[in-house]
């Protein structure tokens, strides 16, 4: 499956999960946003940025950057606050939606542990996937 593809049906799973815990979801009209989805809460309008997680060693890993080609050559674009307000984040292998505000995340990539690490893994911090379940955010 193409990368277009892959992330169009991830947005599309997002976008059903957030509309199924009552939230109004909006898709921009233009494909040049930095956004994928705008999501009513009823309290607050989130900026929202979707990725599909794929599975590394018991953990979900996304991307926190945008690739594109130009010139022949990959451009990669962290996201900031002033672009979106969180990820939602869907993983084929658990089959949930995560949400991650920005401001919990670094550069580069992050992983949401959902199995427990090997023994000998470095003791860095842990971003559990269950503290970031969609239906915890908007239950």
């Amino acid at each position: 499956m193409n990368t277009s593809r892959r992330g169009d049906e991830t947005e599309a799973t997002i976008l059903g999960a957030l509309m199924a815990l009552g939230c109004s979801v909006s898709v921009p009209f233009r494909d040049s946003d930095r956004y994928d989805l705008i999501v009513d809460d009823s309290e607050a309008l989130h900026r929202v940025q979707c990725k599909t997680g794929n599975w590394v060693n018991g953990a979900i890993r996304f991307n926190l950057y945008s690739s594109t080609v130009v010139e022949g050559s990959r451009v990669d674009a962290e996201y900031t606050p002033d672009e979106i307000d969180a990820y939602a984040v869907y993983s084929p292998e658990t089959k949930r939606v995560y949400w991650i505000p920005i401001s919990d995340t670094g550069a580069g990539e992050m992983r949401l542990r959902v199995e427990d690490p090997h023994p000998k893994a470095p003791k860095s911090r842990i971003n559990w996937a269950s503290d970031y379940l969609v239906t915890e955010q908007f239950d």
